[in-house]
C-alpha cells in the first residue's frame, strides 16, 4: 500500500510540475508572439505589401463595380501567414450625392465584427456622399479573405491583426491621397472589430487617428456573471495548453432572420460568409477574445475622440422574437454602456432605441438617425485639429 501511495504522489508530482512547465513554456510562447504582432510594420514592409496590393487590384465580384479589392499579404510572426482584403468605394462614385467634391476631405475605415464581412453598400455611400473616401477590409480568415479549409473566423489574439490593419490603413492612405495631401483618418469597427480596432488604435496612438466610431462594440460577453468572471478565465487558462481544442457548438441567435431580406430585413448578403449558426470555435478563440477584453477593462488609452453606439435593449433569447427587430441580440448592451468609459478620456456613448446588433443595419429612421450622430460626431472630432499625416 505504502508502495502505491508513494508511486501515485511521485507520478502527481510529476505530471503537475510536466503542467506547470507546459504551461510556462506556452505563456512565454505567447509573449513573444504577441511582440512580433504589436510591431509595426516598417515603410519598406509597408512599400512591398502597398505596391504588391496595387498591382493585383481588381473588380470585387461580390458588390460588383464600381466596388474595388486590393488583396493584402502579411506575415506577422515570420512564419504564419494572413490573407486580407481591402474593399475600396472610389471616392465620388454615391449615386447619393448631388455634388462631388474633386477630393475627399477624410478617410473612413471599416472593421467587420465576428462571422461577418463587408456589405454594407449604404454605409459606403453614406460615407462618400458626406465627402469621405471609404474603405472596408475583410479580416483574414473572414469573407472574401476567407479560404476553403482555413478556420473561419477564428483567432488566436487580437494583435494578429495589427498588421493588416497597418497594411490597410497605409494603402486607403496612398489611394485616396494621390492629390489631396494629408487627410484626417476615422476608424469605424462594429462588434468584434470594436474589440480589435480600440486595442489597435491604443498602440497606434501615434499616428493621430482622427476619430474611433465603435458600432455596438464586443466590450464584453453576453453571458451571467459567473460564466464571464469565473468559467470563461479558467477555460482561458485551459486554452493556453490546449488551444486547438475545439469548444463545444453553441446555437446561434437568430441575427440573420432579422437582417436577410428574404426573411424578416432589408438586406442581402453572402449567407455562407456570414452564417446562421456560428463557425466551428476554439478554445484559443475564447482565450483571444478574453485577453482583448481585459486588456480594454484595465483601461485603455485612446488619444482620438470615441463614439460608442449601442441599442437601447437586449434580447436573451435564442429562438426567435419580434426583439429581434429592435434589440441587440449578441451583446449586452448595458455591458457596453458599463466599460465604454475605458477606452480613453474622450469617449461618447449613445444609444439608440429600437436598434439593432448592427445599427446600422436597424430600421431607416434609426439607422439614418445613426448616421447624423456618426457624421455630427466626425465633424466635431475633425474640429479638434486631429490630422493624420501621411508620408511617402
Amino acid at each position: 500500500m505504502n508502495k502505491i501511495k508513494t508511486t501515485l504522489i511521485a507520478a502527481t508530482t510529476v505530471l503537475l510540475f510536466a503542467t506547470s512547465t507546459h504551461a510556462c513554456l506556452a505563456a512565454c510562447k505567447e509573449e513573444k508572439r504577441d511582440k512580433l504582432y504589436s510591431a509595426q510594420l516598417s515603410s519598406s514592409e509597408l512599400q512591398v505589401i502597398t505596391e504588391n496590393a496595387l498591382a493585383n487590384k481588381a473588380t470585387d465580384l461580390e458588390l460588383g463595380a464600381p466596388y474595388t479589392i486590393y488583396p493584402i499579404e502579411t506575415k506577422p510572426d515570420g512564419e504564419k501567414v494572413f490573407h486580407s482584403t481591402l474593399i475600396e468605394y472610389p471616392f465620388g462614385s454615391s449615386p447619393r450625392a448631388t455634388t462631388h467634391a474633386a477630393n475627399p476631405r477624410g478617410i473612413i475605415l471599416y472593421v467587420h465584427g465576428y462571422n461577418d464581412y463587408f456589405f454594407q453598400k449604404e454605409l459606403a455611400e453614406k460615407s462618400d456622399s458626406a465627402g469621405f473616401a471609404f474603405f472596408a477590409i475583410d479580416l483574414h480568415y473572414n469573407g472574401r479573405s476567407y479560404s476553403e479549409g482555413e478556420p473561419r473566423s477564428d483567432m488566436r489574439s487580437v494583435k494578429e491583426y495589427y498588421a493588416e490593419l497597418d497594411a490597410a490603413v497605409a494603402l486607403s492612405k496612398r489611394i485616396a491621397t494621390k492629390n489631396s495631401g494629408k487627410l484626417p483618418f476615422i476608424v469605424i469597427g462594429h462588434s468584434q472589430g470594436g474589440l480589435i480596432t480600440p486595442n489597435y488604435l491604443n498602440e497606434r496612438n501615434k499616428d493621430d487617428f482622427a476619430a474611433l466610431i465603435l458600432n455596438s462594440p464586443f466590450l464584453d460577453y453576453k453571458n451571467s456573471w459567473f460564466v464571464r468572471n469565473i468559467a470563461f478565465p479558467v477555460f482561458s487558462d485551459i486554452a493556453l495548453l490546449f488551444p486547438d481544442m475545439k469548444a463545444p457548438a453553441q446555437e446561434a441567435p437568430k441575427y440573420n432572420m432579422s437582417l436577410l431580406k428574404s426573411e424578416k430585413g432589408e438586406w442581402e448578403f453572402n449567407s455562407e460568409w456570414k452564417s446562421d449558426e456560428w463557425p466551428q470555435q476554439y478554445f484559443g478563440y475564447l482565450r483571444a477574445t478574453q485577453r482583448g477584453i481585459k486588456w480594454i477593462h484595465n483601461g485603455l488609452q485612446i488619444k482620438a475622440p470615441v463614439l460608442v453606439m449601442r441599442s437601447g435593449c437586449t434580447v436573451n433569447e435564442i429562438q426567435w422574437t419580434d426583439d429581434y427587430m429592435r434589440c441587440d441580440c449578441m451583446l449586452d448592451v448595458n455591458l457596453i454602456e458599463k466599460w465604454a468609459p475605458k477606452l480613453g478620456k474622450d469617449v461618447t456613448t449613445v444609444t439608440f432605441t429600437n436598434g439593432i446588433h448592427d445599427i446600422f443595419l436597424s430600421r431607416k429612421e434609426v439607422r439614418d438617425n445613426a448616421y447624423n450622430t456618426m457624421f455630427n460626431f466626425i465633424e466635431n472630432a475633425l474640429r479638434k485639429n486631429v490630422i493624420v499625416v501621411y508620408k511617402d
